[in-house]
């Protein structure tokens, strides 16, 4: 028996065991080597743990002005794929999320969880090859409305089949926050779990092996494949496009604006609206700076200025599909000029 296969009889036990269960998967984008990224997320060796397969588990703490605190460990999984590793915890997500951010601070931009949008959600939906997405019920849905769009409190989608949920959640064009769902891994089994746009997949009961096996292989691989563009930008612009035209309204710059102005440890600055948006962006973790542009009515367009991190990138995509919903993302050559175009004034 492997180590995980270890962990995964473990893990189905401890979920028969309780009413309500929660062991959490967190996903980690990192481009530091392993003895860095240990150091840098202070992951210690542990002689004995209670769980198979941890070799190494840390604890955050993050104290309120109240007097109380708010406390999570979490171990270290021995899944590494390129850049992607994944840590594991008890704790609910709820009560996790803030030591997670406070844990992810001390790495200076080092480390960042990879958010799970849509698409990604409905990736994880079908854990069986081949297996009807209309199978898979949503025992419930969090998702919001876009900034541009009108409402603005969470709301519980009505649960029911994958397909149909997903459907809906594109027609209304939400942004999804959280999904539990039940789905099939065999003719009489079955896999209870929530996905977290934050960046995590909470298992509750039922066979583990198929999500197991999602969360070690199967999604890292695309999780890599989807921030390939940031780490081959090398001074080529990458280009968010939107399904909906965005920006026909220029007052959505202003929603832009508010998205960018917000992320952590960063400053913005606005250069000007007219006759396009231009933006310059500083991450003061790292020190990555871009110039962000909107030339399109459904296209932003950013270009990271010399060295600057995939981990950089990928909290901007965050932050604008957290109010724009999903988008695709490419490279783009950047424009050449020739003399005649100087001479013309198009520079």
């Amino acid at each position: 028996m492997s180590i995980l296969d270890e962990f995964r009889a473990w893990l189905e036990g401890r979920s028969e065991e309780e009413s309500f269960f929660s062991g959490t998967f967190w996903l980690l984008f990192s481009r530091l080597p392993e003895v860095e990224f240990h150091r840098a997320l202070e992951l210690n060796a542990v002689s004995v743990s209670p769980i198979p397969a941890v070799a190494r588990s840390t604890t955050s703490t993050v104290y309120m002005r109240t007097g109380n605190s708010v406390r999570a460990t979490f171990a270290e999984l021995p899944v590494h794929r390129d850049n992607f590793r994944i840590l594991f915890s008890l704790d609910k997500p709820a009560q996790a999320l803030r030591p997670m951010y406070r844990l992810l601070t001390r790495t200076r931009g080092r480390v960042s969880l990879f958010p799970l949008g849509a698409p990604l959600v409905k990736a994880c939906a079908r854990l069986v090859p081949g297996q009807p997405l209309e199978e898979t019920q949503v025992l419930r849905g969090v998702s919001y409305p876009t900034r541009p769009s009108y409402g603005g409190a969470d709301i519980n989608l009505r649960p029911g089949n994958a397909s149909v949920f997903f459907a809906r959640l594109r027609e209304d064009r939400r942004v999804l926050k959280t999904a539990k769902l039940r789905a099939p891994t065999g003719k009489s089994s079955f896999c209870e779990f929530t996905v977290g746009r934050a960046g995590y997949i909470t298992y509750h009961k039922g066979t583990l092996g198929p999500l197991l096996d999602l969360v070690a292989s199967e999604l890292p691989k695309k999780l890599s494949d989807s921030v390939r563009p940031f780490e081959k930008a090398g001074g080529r612009f990458v280009e968010f496009r939107f399904e909906e035209p965005l920006f026909v309204d220029r007052t959505n710059y202003s929603v832009v604006v508010d998205a960018l102005s917000h992320l952590p440890r960063t400053s913005l600055a606005l250069l000007h609206t007219n006759p396009y948006f231009h933006a310059a962006l500083t991450n003061y973790e790292d020190g990555s700076e871009f110039d962000i542009f909107i030339t399109g009515h459904s296209t932003i367009s950013i270009q990271g200025r010399e060295e600057a991190s995939p981990a950089s990138f990928l909290r901007i995509q965050n932050g604008l599909t957290e109010q724009f919903r999903d988008a695709s993302v490419s490279l783009e050559r950047p424009a050449e000029f020739g003399m005649q175009d100087l001479l013309d004034g198009q520079v």
